[in-house]
């Protein structure tokens, strides 16, 4: 999504009056059904910063469903993935942004939307979220009177709307019968109103408190506290000075006045506004005078910006949201920069259309003459139904060029017969979009867009799938290559057992309508039917011993074959220069079968008397394998229309042995029952045997062959969920030699963790080196909750250059984080370099975002 949206950041260097009006509407949820209200305000709140920063040394996902617009977050638009932005209410920062720490010790205990939740983990999901909102909450006081207190119940007159109020004083007296004069760490509760003070008086018939003292006011999650107060019981209403004020989720107030207007208004005089706890807080609005509205607006007037005592922006007027809920209006302007496109300003505005459906419009102003505007438009018409349409379109002055580009996701389990339907689509105006306009690496690096759309149906061991897509490729010369499913039908049998027989039945099968455009070679458009019937025989003669058998039988027909087109400038000239259609039908059918044997099988426990472990069982398992599928004439494949993996099969004949070690261990709980068991470690060797005249190991020159394969051997190792190990070596028997190896691991220390992995790639009859790459991911918390280092270097032994190398520095406070990113990628021989540097504040968003 555009910055405008995702990061309602303030503007730093315009003019003040352009927020006068402004309704800060906060980056709005999609909208929900209320039969989803409940589960989506509960959701919701996850979205304010409270989550933990996004573990980062991973690659950024591309696949489709989290593409970004040209101008957006790195990962930002993944947020849409995130259950606390589909379905919260509330600022959404991006997900990979640093975000403000949060207090609260529990986990998530499930990521994903809660409209996919089963009922055992939306309980576990509210269970959860209510211990965040507990966090918001004002500290509970003692409600333990003391021993020596008096306690009292006042009832108030029926003209005054009757009630009464209870509560506790160190003495208690009263004047005229109509005034209560109460001392000594007094205590009044009346409905949800509860009042703490070193002395209070009660004119009982006007219903009318006045407290002194260390005053405190609680309604509630909202909480006054002050030096005096002055309250009416019957309207709810009165001021306090000196005041200090709390209200979910996470906004306090001080000022010289604080006055409670009505039950969810307040008035603001000479006053401090936060999201910080601090005693001096690290960000905060100076207010002249603020009227404020819960679940509103906040109306503030003389306002200025500060960072700890120290002012950076005044503002005449701002018009601040304060509230949880979808309400239409202008987002917060975001700001940013880049060294192509200058300062940006970006406007947004928010419109709800309802309880199911809402629109953001948006635009980008940069100074250098760049302009883009865009629309996003998110629907909920049922729990089962959700989408979003995105567009968005910029003017490119340097080539006086338009460029576009339009997302839609789309979702829905309301078909017939229980049928999903699932649509992600992705059109723009050409690959250079991506270069020229995303802020990301991984993305501007983009060289395949896939969109697709399928409905899909099970049931039992049937399946059945009808499926749409397209799928475009940019080529390094400039060309675009074009494969389209349009579309496909497929049709699947799971196992299923015939009748009281010991066989099962499988079957594949498709009918398709495909068409490929490759540019300079082959394009156009052939019909494809694939069936592939199979009969599985499992047998288990004896506990140790696990045999499997299963034959089949395959035949493809297509409408259409290729043929070679010869240049043709001389008679009898065989140089081919493209393949074309010809117009023939082509079909091909093979049998294949495999038989799979695991055992005999020896194992022996051992039992452990300290540890982590109660047990320990060791496990040797020969195992025997074999492939076969049949052949087929060998000139098919010149003239096969290559669509996907239905078009390239190779005959096989072969066997294959491994010795597998297995260490399973059951892990001893704190209460001293033994856990579930779980494989620890696995070591194998294997090798392929051809039981053809196949060679699996050949010289470059082939006077060299062997029909047995490379000895393989490979060890995983897990002792702990923190860590992790996995170690493979291809060796080659025909000329005594290793031809790659590849060893990858991670381990854990509590918040902190590294990940290495290296391969290298020999040519086994030279030794040659042909490839030696090694990576290193890890995350270091530097100060614990507070600053933490993030690495990602790809560095490549062979040529001696770093490839790729990402470093970014997080840095979380309790109510904002900073983030600094350095990235420096080697792109066609050239090394592109990134710097990135953002704000983000609890409750706002993204401050400030400034790149290169």
């Amino acid at each position: 999504m555009i910055p405008a949206l995702r990061r309602a950041g303030l503007l730093l260097a315009l003019s003040p009056w352009v927020f006068a009006g402004l309704a800060g509407a906060q980056d709005a949820p999609p909208p929900a059904t209320e039969e989803a209200t409940a589960i989506a305000a509960t959701d919701a709140a996850t979205a304010d910063g409270s989550e933990a920063a996004v573990d980062s040394g991973s690659e950024t996902a591309t696949a489709a469903g989290a593409e970004s617009d040209g101008l957006s977050d790195p990962v930002s638009s993944a947020v849409d993935e995130n259950p606390a932005a589909q379905l919260g209410t509330g600022t959404a920062a991006p997900l990979d942004a640093p975000e403000t720490t949060s207090e609260v010790p529990l986990e998530k205990p499930v990521d994903k939307p809660v409209s996919e939740m089963t009922p055992e983990e939306r309980k576990a999901f509210r269970l959860w979220r209510q211990a965040q909102l507990a966090e918001t909450m004002p500290p509970p006081l003692d409600n333990t009177p003391p021993e020596d207190a008096v306690t009292f119940d006042l009832t108030f007159p029926a003209s005054q709307g009757g009630g009464s109020a209870d509560g506790w004083a160190g003495s208690m007296s009263y004047r005229e019968d109509e005034l209560a004069e109460l001392s000594g760490g007094v205590v009044i509760r009346y409905q949800e109103i509860e009042i703490r003070a070193d002395r209070i008086d009660v004119d009982v018939a006007g219903k009318l408190v006045r407290a002194y003292g260390d005053v405190i006011l609680d309604q509630g999650p909202r909480r006054l506290s002050g030096t005096t107060l002055t309250f009416d019981l019957s309207t709810k209403t009165g001021s306090i000075t000196d005041a200090n004020a709390f209200m979910s989720p996470d906004f306090y107030f001080t000022g010289e006045e604080v006055k409670k207007t009505g039950e969810d208004t307040y008035e603001v005089v000479d006053g401090v506004f936060t999201s910080c706890r601090d005693e001096t807080p690290d960000w905060s609005f100076k207010l002249g005078k603020a009227k404020i509205k819960v679940d509103g607006y906040a109306k503030v007037k003389n306002a200025s910006m500060r960072i700890k005592k120290a002012p950076v922006l005044y503002f005449p007027y701002i018009l601040w949201p304060v509230k949880s809920g979808r309400t239409s209006g202008f987002l917060v302007p975001n700001v940013g920069y880049s060294d192509r496109r200058g300062a940006l300003l970006g406007l947004a505005y928010y419109q709800v259309l309802g309880p199911s459906y809402d629109t953001t419009f948006f635009a980008d102003i940069y100074t250098k003459d760049y302009l883009g505007f865009g629309n996003e438009f998110r629907y909920r018409p049922s729990e089962g139904t959700k989408g979003r349409f995105q567009g968005y379109v910029i003017r490119d002055p340097a080539t006086d060029q338009t460029e576009w580009k339009l997302d839609l996701d789309h979702e829905t389990t309301d078909l017939p017969f229980g049928m999903r339907g699932v649509v992600t689509a992705r059109e723009f105006s050409d690959f250079d979009f991506f270069r020229d306009f995303e802020r990301s690496v991984d993305k501007s690096t983009v060289r395949s867009l896939e969109s697709r759309g399928f409905i899909s149906g099970n049931w039992g061991s049937h399946s059945v799938n009808i499926l749409f897509s397209k799928r475009e490729t940019f080529l390094n010369n400039g060309n675009t290559v074009k494969l389209r499913r349009l579309p496909e039908l497929e049709y699947r049998l799971r196992p299923l057992r015939l009748g009281s027989s010991p066989f099962f039945l499988k079957m594949d099968s498709s009918l398709s309508y495909l068409s490929a455009d490759r540019t300079e070679t082959v394009s156009g458009s052939y019909g494809r039917v694939d069936l592939a019937p199979q009969l599985t025989l499992p047998l288990r003669l004896v506990p140790w011993l696990n045999v499997s058998l299963s034959a089949g039988y395959r035949y493809t027909w297509w409408s259409d074959s290729l043929r070679s087109v010869p240049l043709g400038t001389e008679p009898g000239d065989s140089q081919t220069v493209f393949d074309e259609f010809s117009g023939d039908t082509l079909s091909r059918d093979f049998a294949f079968g495999s038989a799979e044997i695991v055992g005999p099988s020896f194992s022996r426990i051992f039992d452990k008397k300290g540890g982590h472990f109660s047990k320990l069982k060791h496990v040797i398992e020969p195992r025997f394998s074999y492939v076969y599928v049949g052949e087929t004439d060998p000139n098919l494949q010149e003239v096969t229309p290559i669509f996907d993996e239905v078009d390239t099969v190779a005959s096989a004949n072969v066997g294959r042995v491994a010795l597998v070690n297995r260490l399973l261990a059951k892990q001893r709980s704190e209460d001293g029952e033994d856990g579930a068991a779980r494989e620890i470690m696995s070591f194998e060797i294997s090798r392929l045997y051809s039981l053809d005249d196949t060679a699996l190991q050949a010289s470059q020159d082939g006077t060299q062959s062997d029909r047995a394969g490379e000895l393989v051997s490979l060890l995983r190792l897990n002792p702990s969920a923190l860590t992790s190990l996995t170690a493979r070596v291809d060796y080659s028997t025909l000329f005594s030699q290793i031809s790659s190896s590849s060893l990858s691991g991670a381990v854990g220390f509590g918040s902190n963790r590294l990940g290495l992995s290296w391969r290298t790639r020999w040519q086994p009859e030279t030794g040659e080196r042909l490839s030696d790459q090694v990576r290193l991911t890890g995350g270091l918390q530097l100060v614990p909750r507070r600053l933490g280092l993030q690495t990602d270097i790809v560095y490549d032994i062979e040529q001696s250059l770093v490839q790729q190398q990402r470093y970014i520095l997080d840095y979380r406070s309790q109510c904002y984080s900073l983030r600094f990113e350095v990235r420096d990628v080697l792109l066609n021989n050239e090394h592109s370099q990134d710097y990135r540097f953002s704000v983000n504040l609890k409750n706002v968003g993204t401050f400030l975002d400034l790149t290169n």
